[in-house]
């Protein structure tokens, strides 16, 4: 498959981020939202709404993009356990599109790193909780490399929505591996 290759200022950020260790790295993203979902439940089940036009994420911001929403797909990774367990699905990133991240069975470690030379937190590592446990959805930007880690025995589905439709010609999406040592980030599960 044709991934795209890292831009140059993107491979100047890599290069930048080995100097600062990924632990004081950590925080918020620009441009990064989050939407924590409500959940309406009774003794029949519960029922939350995931998106609608309207929507502010957990900042008061508007949610949905002004681009519509072109795709909408589903993925499974099957749980393995181990620490950190087996499987990790990282790090893909996009020139043009907006990824919505909704993980709907299982809970995953969500990591996103901003590889945007102009961005106020260029470099900065965030980390989510998305899952059974945390119900909630985030919007990634162009640009923000990102991937999730499986963190429990049950296979992880994820719903996502993009703004760009998938061209197996010409895909928008870039690779990064997973233990680049330019990112550096710790992907074991610390236990208290």
């Amino acid at each position: 498959m044709p991934w795209m290759t890292v831009t140059e200022p993107m491979e100047r950020v890599l290069a930048r981020l080995s100097s600062v260790p990924a632990a004081q790295r950590l925080g918020r993203i620009d441009g990064v939202m989050v939407k924590t979902f409500k959940k309406h439940a009774d003794q029949r089940g519960y029922f939350i709404e995931q998106l609608k036009r309207g929507d502010l994420d957990d900042e008061g911001k508007p949610f949905i993009p002004e681009q519509p929403f072109a795709q909408m797909s589903r993925s499974l990774a099957y749980a393995r356990g181990g620490n950190p367990p087996e499987l990790i699905k990282a790090f893909h990133w996009h020139k043009k599109q907006w990824d919505y991240w909704d993980v709907v069975q299982g809970n995953a470690r969500v990591v996103l790193v901003d590889l945007r030379s102009e961005s106020a937190t260029c470099g900065r590592i965030q980390t989510l909780i998305l899952g059974e446990n945390s119900p909630a959805m985030v919007a990634i930007p162009p640009y923000v490399a990102h991937g999730y880690q499986v963190l429990d025995l049950r296979d992880v589905v994820l719903n996502y929505y993009v703004t760009e439709p998938y061209d197996p010609t010409a895909p928008d999406e870039g690779r990064i591996a997973w233990n680049d040592p330019r990112i550096g980030f710790d992907w074991t599960i610390q236990n208290i």
